[in-house]
């Protein structure tokens, strides 16, 4: 009996490890070309004007809400300028996005799902998230591709 209890603890434990939010904890990695990284808080972020979007996604059912840091407000508060965008995310998969596509199509960097942090196996901490029902240019593989979940960096390219 105490064998079984020992190893209930220990499942719930490391359950909870990958259902647990992403905690104010979270920090993101800002790049520039010509300059040292800056590692910006969760908090820090929240504290910036927030932008809020309800759109579907091909990983989630059914229209969601997202809350996050619109791309063009981010990029301009920590000047980076490049023009060409590196997001990367916690599992190293990256990919180069157009700054002018972020600056201008209505992307954010979400950290809100349905108004709840996202842990890590909901795409958190952060998601990279275009209004996809907005537009149908934005259902395509490229955009889909773009939109990098659990972002940990975000590096100016040129």
């Amino acid at each position: 009996m105490k064998f079984c209890l020992k190893l209930f603890v220990m499942v719930c434990g490391v359950l909870g490890l990958f259902a647990a939010p992403a905690f104010a904890g979270a920090n993101l990695k800002l790049g520039k070309t010509d300059g040292e990284p800056v590692t910006v808080s969760m908090e820090k972020l929240m504290k910036m004007p927030a932008t809020e979007f309800y759109t579907s996604t091909p990983w989630t059912t059914g229209v969601q809400k997202f809350r996050g840091v619109d791309f063009k407000l981010l990029l301009d508060s920590y000047d980076i300028t490049a023009d060409t965008i590196r997001i990367s995310a916690l599992n190293d998969y990256s990919v180069m996005v157009p700054a002018s596509v972020l600056r201008n199509d209505g992307a954010i960097l979400a950290y809100h799902l349905n108004d709840a942090e996202m842990s890590i196996r909901e795409k958190g901490p952060f998601w990279l998230v275009f209004p996809f029902d907005r537009d149908v240019r934005f259902q395509t593989d490229t955009f889909w591709a773009y939109s990098v979940w659990q972002v940990k960096a975000i590096d100016g390219q040129n």
